[in-house]
């Protein structure tokens, strides 16, 4: 199977002038990128990794996004535009050019599975090497994939001496056979290759592409939350992307075909209105909590084509509202119960993504899930602005951790793909981090 190209058609011209902080990075590989290019929005954060893989956050940019329906390019040159927008804005901040970014993907042709696999330890010592550990991965993945799709993670959960689990990084311990679960998340090869021209022709190259949920991981998750359960649920503008930590681990990943912009297409149809004034009318006096709401609240609503404007309950609103946060949470709840890691979910549930902010949306997924939720926002950074701990820069930061942790390891370059021995840190990167 071919791998997709992670450089393709790549322009080079004129950086934005640098204003406000300048920052002093005198080498490439001392700066990082994270891109996230969602269906509402594109955020970049720029930063600096340290040598033991921690980032500190330089700089961010934020455009509105173009071009993309439920995650997947349709528009060439308009979704390259809207991420050409976020770069711009976050090299005129630090006066940094960025160039190689790690990037989030996401979309309903997005699949997950878990394999096993196991090899015999040769040698008389029989140790196990970092080569061991490769093959063992291979081996995991080796069942057949259609040629339209390509692996986009291989990521161990846990590793297993002579049947004995719990392992989480076996290099250097002695057994006569070593196996392994990983999880396996594969993609639509072109559709992806269509994001990455996307980000080549806003004068960008991709080092990395990663889920978007494992991202949103990285940034929003404690690592006792990871160690007990937990779930990220990350709502999106297209949809809602799923993953489940146990035992510091991803045990399941997933994606539902709702979002924020379902929301905002429900109170155009209740309400008889441009779509554009359903989108205002719910960041302004949306709600899901419908006891929330006062009886004799009124909101001024635009009628389609005509400008005439009426007056409508608020609580007539918050029931649209309400209706699709409950159908959201039970699709979500649906593919938690298909996971069947239910009773492990011991910290609850993360909600991050622009969608978790309607007001009343927490209490409805904990209603709903009947498990503890708190909101997901971006932790324990350095140089984490108030602007970026916020649950819509949970997947950008998370790209950039991932880009700084990737810089670390003097065995990752661009365009890698396939276990081997000089990746095995990076596998390892996803178990107990």
């Amino acid at each position: 199977m071919q791998a997709a190209s992670l450089d393709r058609g790549v322009r080079r011209g004129p950086r934005a002038a640098g204003r406000g902080h300048q920052y002093n990075v005198s080498k490439k590989d001392q700066m990082v990128c994270g891109l996230d290019i969602g269906t509402t929005k594109v955020c970049l954060v720029l930063g600096r990794p340290s040598p033991n893989g921690a980032l500190e956050v330089l700089s961010s940019g934020y455009s509105e996004s173009a071009g993309l329906k439920k995650g997947i390019v349709v528009d060439l040159e308009e979704a390259a535009a809207s991420i050409r927008k976020a770069v711009e804005e976050a090299e005129a901040r630090s006066g940094l050019s960025a160039d190689w970014v790690t990037a989030g993907l996401s979309g309903d042709h997005v699949q997950s599975f878990n394999c096993h696999g196991a090899i015999s330890i040769e040698g008389r010592n029989r140790t196990v090497t970092a080569e061991d550990v490769a093959q063992a991965v291979a081996a995991a993945q080796s069942i057949p994939i259609p040629p339209e799709r390509q692996v986009l993670h291989v990521i161990p959960q846990e590793f297993y001496l002579d049947g004995r689990g719990g392992i989480q990084n076996p290099v250097g311990l002695t057994c006569a056979r070593l196996d392994v679960d990983v999880h396996v998340v594969t993609c639509d090869s072109s559709l992806m290759q269509n994001q990455i021209n996307a980000v080549n022709r806003a004068q960008l190259r991709v080092r990395r592409l990663a889920l978007q949920q494992l991202a949103s991981a990285e940034s929003v998750l404690t690592p006792d939350e990871r160690e007990l359960g937990v779930a990220v649920i990350d709502i999106g503008g297209g949809m809602t992307d799923i993953a489940l930590y146990s035992g510091s681990a991803v045990r399941f990943s997933s994606v539902v075909p709702v979002g924020g912009l379902h929301f905002t297409r429900d109170l155009a149809v209740g309400l008889r209105t441009p779509v554009a004034d359903a989108e205002r009318i719910k960041k302004e006096n949306g709600t899901v909590a419908e006891s929330h709401v006062a009886e004799d609240e009124t909101v001024v609503v635009p009628a389609v084509a005509t400008g005439s404007v009426r007056e409508i309950g608020r609580k007539v609103i918050s029931r649209i509202l309400n209706e699709r946060a409950v159908e959201l949470m039970e699709l979500v709840r649906d593919q938690l119960n298909r996971a069947g890691n239910r009773d492990q979910l011991v910290a609850g549930a993360v909600l991050t993504g622009g969608g978790s902010l309607l007001e009343g949306m927490l209490e409805i997924a904990e209603q709903v899930l009947a498990i503890p939720v708190r909101p997901g926002t971006p932790q324990g950074i350095a140089g984490l602005s108030a602007d970026l701990s916020h649950p819509v820069y949970a997947t950008a930061v998370g790209l950039a951790v991932l880009a700084a942790r990737d810089a670390a390891d003097p065995g990752t370059r661009p365009g890698t793909g396939g276990p081997s021995p000089k990746f095995v840190n990076r596998f390892l990167s996803w178990v107990g981090s």
